[in-house]
C-alpha cells in the first residue's frame, strides 16, 4: 500500500469514515462495531455534502473540518491520531441533538431526503448506547440501564443496522421531484478573508461552549436524550 500522505499507517480506510475509537487509538484491533460505525460516518458525511440540511453554511463547513478531518501527531503513540470530535458526537449527541447551550438546531435533512432523519438518529442512538456501556464497564460499574444495554447489544451483529437502512430505503417520503445532488452546500476555501474570519470566529465560539459540556453526565440525563 502506498502510504505517502496517509494519516493512518498500516491500516486501510478513508480517514473521514473511520470509527472514533480507531482514530483515538490506532493500535486498537478493529471490531465489528468499528465497521458498523463507519456506515454511520459515511452516511452523515455524504448526506451533508449533497443534501440540504438545517446547518448554516459556516457551521456545516466547521463541522466537516473539525469532526471529519481532525488529526494531529501523537509523539507517545508515534502515529497520527484523531477521533475526539467524533467521540463527542457519539457520546454527547453534538450536532445530532439540539444544542442546549447555544440554541443551535440539530442536523435535519430536507427534501429530497427527509427519511434520512429517521435513520441518522436511530443509528446514533445505538453507538451512543455502546460507548456508554464501554465507559461504565471501564469504570467497573455493573449496573447498566436495561434500555441502554438492549440498544448496545444490537451492535453485537449487523442485523439491526441493516434493518434500519432497509426501513429508510423503503420509506415512501423520498422525493423524486428535484435532483438528489445539490452543489455549493459547503463553502469553498479561498472565498475571501471575511468569510474565513467568520468561520474561524464561529468555530472558536462553538469549541468554547462545547468544552463546558462534559461526557460524565448521570445515566438518567443520558436517558432523557434518547426521548428527545
Amino acid at each position: 500500500m502506498d502510504s505517502e500522505g496517509a494519516r493512518l499507517r498500516g491500516r486501510t480506510g478513508t480517514w473521514q469514515f473511520v470509527s472514533c475509537q480507531l482514530l483515538i487509538n490506532p493500535r486498537k484491533i478493529p471490531a465489528l462495531q468499528d465497521d458498523l460505525q463507519s456506515f454511520f460516518w459515511t452516511l452523515l458525511y455524504t448526506g451533508l455534502h449533497l443534501i440540504p440540511c438545517s446547518l448554516s453554511r459556516m457551521r456545516l463547513a466547521d463541522m466537516l473540518k473539525t469532526v471529519f478531518d481532525e488529526s494531529r501527531w501523537d509523539d507517545g503513540k508515534g502515529r497520527t491520531v484523531g477521533g475526539r470530535e467524533k467521540y463527542m458526537v457519539i457520546c454527547n449527541g453534538t450536532y445530532i441533538l439540539p444544542d442546549t447551550l447555544t440554541g443551535e438546531p440539530p442536523i435535519i435533512f430536507g427534501p429530497p431526503a427527509t427519511p434520512l432523519n429517521d435513520l441518522v438518529k436511530p443509528l446514533w442512538r445505538l453507538f451512543w448506547a455502546w460507548e456508554l456501556c464501554q465507559i461504565q464497564m471501564d469504570e467497573s460499574q455493573e449496573l447498566v440501564h436495561p434500555t441502554i444495554k438492549s440498544n448496545a447489544d444490537k451492535l453485537l451483529t449487523s442485523e439491526a443496522i441493516l434493518q434500519l437502512f432497509k426501513d429508510a430505503y423503503t420509506n415512501p417520503d423520498w422525493s423524486h421531484k428535484i435532483s438528489d445532488r445539490k452543489e455549493g452546500l459547503v463553502p469553498e476555501e479561498g472565498h475571501g478573508s471575511s468569510s474565513k474570519r467568520a468561520i474561524a470566529e464561529e468555530s472558536e465560539q462553538r469549541r468554547k461552549t462545547q468544552r463546558k459540556s462534559q461526557i460524565g453526565d448521570a445515566t438518567s440525563s443520558r436517558l432523557g436524550m434518547m426521548d428527545k
